[in-house]
């Protein structure tokens, strides 16, 4: 039968991309028109705001007519540019963006899995990351998480192609695209730090790059964050990328009760423990700004993590409950995580399978590193602060390639490609 299925395949090498696009796009087009007005929920409401205040010449300002500090600025200015441009049904338009978005995702890493595998095991990855119901879903919102996906993704190719062809330019390109990144949401502000840093101290005997060029990456990264860095010093009075955020998910992070409920009941959980830190000596202090907030918050996690190292058995189990949820646990909607469950976990374990495939060949080693490194960041990034799906689904493409080719150990004859030089992508 695989024979067969090959044949099929190289039938639609010729326009392989167009075939990975449209296998991306009906099924988000689909659900798109199935529900039309969904997702106005959570963050939606303030971005939304922020993109009407920018279009009416108001300024980076939210709901309320205050300057906003916690969203990055590039997923509020995609919305505001849609507003711009079709007005009422700003809405259709961002989501036919965000399609567009997953796209390129696609054929981006599509691009990369050619120089490995035949056309029939770009087309199963085609196939698992339009099928993936998590993708779908967030597509279909009005969130960062689509232009993040797509712009972590393109900031991990142009890493690995200036990898494979050494130049300043390419890694100049490399640095900007992880900027734009860490601007869509500030996740991932110490990625490039780490994957430079990786490259260098254990990877410079396999990739021909001297250490000039991560210098000149990390410093295009660092001068795409310069402006919006300083937009903040004029505004907070603090030179910083992320005005808000992390000291509030570090807190909710550390205390099972919050993370582990929903509405009302996790209200009930923050309130308690503000009162349980008060009566420590924590307190907010009067006339707090965003900058003072976050500190205060940051210092109620310190001394929750501080009372847990004395209690192991308690931090073991915090721990592993983050790591775990951290791949299936969603916002307000506990009745997806069996589901969710059912789908990560084999995810994960073929992954195990695939990565180690891709690390122990010399052909496939530097983007099997790459790999390793991203969705290692970012499950330690999740898994320290608020442990959710949402936040390290930026990572799930990755992990999701390298479960293909954990499940072409089944089939290796008619996946990979013989194990010669292949030319470079880029």
């Amino acid at each position: 039968m695989l024979p067969a299925i090959e044949k099929i395949a190289e039938r639609l090498k010729s326009h392989l991309y167009l075939w990975v696009a449209l296998a991306v796009a009906i099924p988000r087009l689909a659900f798109m028109a199935a529900v039309p007005g969904r997702a106005l929920y959570g963050n939606a409401p303030t971005m939304l705001a922020i993109a009407d205040n920018l279009v009416s010449g108001n300024g980076y300002r939210d709901e309320y007519g205050n300057l906003d500090g916690y969203f990055s600025p590039m997923y509020p200015a995609l919305l505001a540019a849609a507003k711009f441009t079709a007005g009422k049904h700003m809405l259709l338009v961002v989501k036919l963006v965000q399609v567009a978005l997953d796209v390129v995702t696609a054929v981006a890493l599509c691009s990369i899995m050619t120089e490995f595998f035949t056309t029939l095991g770009v087309l199963l990855f085609g196939a698992a990351f339009a099928l993936h119901p998590l993708f779908i879903h967030y597509n279909n919102n009005i969130d960062q998480e689509p232009l993040l996906i797509s712009m972590v993704v393109l900031s991990v190719v142009a890493v690995y192609c200036a990898v494979q062809r050494p130049s300043r330019l390419r890694f100049v390109v490399a640095g900007f695209a992880a900027g734009l990144a860490t601007l869509t949401k500030g996740s991932p502000l110490l990625l490039p730090f780490l994957i430079a840093g990786v490259f260098w101290l254990f990877m410079r005997r396999r990739v021909a790059v001297c250490w000039t060029h991560w210098i000149v990456f990390l410093c295009a990264y660092l001068v795409t964050l310069v402006p919006w860095s300083y937009r903040n010093y004029l505004v907070f009075h603090r030179f910083s990328v992320g005005v808000g955020g992390f000291g509030s998910g570090l807190w909710w992070g550390s205390d099972p009760r919050i993370f582990t409920q929903f509405g009302e009941y996790r209200n009930a959980a923050l309130a308690a423990s503000i009162q349980e830190m008060s009566a420590k000596g924590i307190t907010l202090p009067p006339n707090s700004d965003i900058f003072h907030r976050e500190h205060y918050r940051f210092q109620m996690a310190v001394r929750k993590y501080q009372g847990l190292l004395g209690q192991p058995a308690e931090l073991a189990k915090l721990m592993w409950m983050k790591f775990t949820r951290s791949l299936y646990a969603s916002e307000d909607h506990a009745s997806s995580h069996l589901p969710l469950i059912l789908l990560q976990v084999p995810t994960v374990a073929l992954a195990m399978v695939g990565l180690w495939r891709l690390t122990r060949r010399a052909r496939t080693n530097a983007f099997g590193v790459l790999v390793i490194v991203v969705v290692c960041y970012f499950y330690l990034i999740v898994s320290a602060t608020m442990p959710m799906v949402r936040y390290f689904i930026p990572a799930l493409p990755l992990l999701l390639l390298a479960a293909v080719v954990g499940l072409s150990a089944r089939f290796t004859a008619g996946v990979e490609l013989p194990t010669k030089d292949a030319p470079p992508c880029c």
